[in-house]
This record gives C-alpha cells, structure tokens and sequence, in this order.
C-alpha cells in the first residue's frame, strides 16, 4: 500500500479585483477573515503587461496529505457557504471575479482522486467562477 505522504492537496477560493476596489472592506462586509488579502495599489507591476497586477482576497483550505479532493473542497467550503450570497454582491458590484485554486503535488506514482462533486459545481455555477488545476509532480 502507498503511502499518503506523497500526495499533498490545498484549494483555494480568489476573489479578484481589476480595479481600486479595497478588498479590505469584503473582510469587513462578511466578518471573514482572509488567509491573504492585498489590494490594487498594493500589487507587483507585472513584467509582461508592465500594468498592476489584480487585488485579491483570498481563502486558503488546509495543506493535506490527501487523496480525495472533496475532502479539501470541503475544508475550504465550510469556511464562506454561509456567505455566498453576500460574496456573489460584492463580485458583482465591484467587477470581481471568483476564482477557485486546487494544488495537488504527488509523485507520478501517487496521483490524487481530482473530481468535483455536484454541490462544489452548484457553487461554481452560482459564483459563475472559474475552476484552476495547479499540478505539481514531485
């Protein structure tokens, strides 16, 4: 039998602003505090636009020796399902856009279980979010 040490997953849900938005009032607005936040301004000039990078306000899920991915999409859901409508306000009213992050890194013997219940896909539906698979194999 393998051993799950080789496999380690996280997700992550990006609330991104092309704009002077202060993503510090989306803290303020669902009382949800971010694993990393930063706005506009306070963003890298990118190399290959020469523009300012996006902001951002971003939830993290735990880093897990995991095979199941719904186990992490869980683990970060938990965090803002109450909160969905309120997110969604926000991305509207602002010209945000929601970003779903899953980073899987395993050996090429180890692969993880990467499918997505109906559930997470409502949510992503709902939040007309974008899915990003970020695969590292060690």
């Amino acid at each position: 039998m393998e051993s799950s040490n080789d496999v380690i997953i996280y997700a992550e849900m990006h609330l991104v602003f092309d704009n002077d938005f202060d993503v510090n009032e989306i803290t303020r607005l669902i009382k949800i505090e971010p694993s990393e936040c930063k706005c506009r301004w306070e963003t890298r000039i990118s190399p290959l636009t020469n523009k300012q990078n996006e902001g951002f306000w971003t939830l993290k899920s735990k880093e897990k020796s995991e095979w199941d991915l719904k186990i992490i999409l869980e683990d970060l859901l938990i965090m803002f399902k109450h909160k969905l409508k309120e997110i969604k306000d926000i991305c509207d009213e602002q010209n945000g856009s929601v970003i779903f992050d899953i980073i899987p890194s395993f050996t090429p013997e180890n692969k993880p279980a990467l499918y997505f219940e109906r559930d997470f896909l409502d949510i992503v539906d709902y939040l007309n979010a974008t899915i990003q698979i970020d695969m590292y194999v060690l």
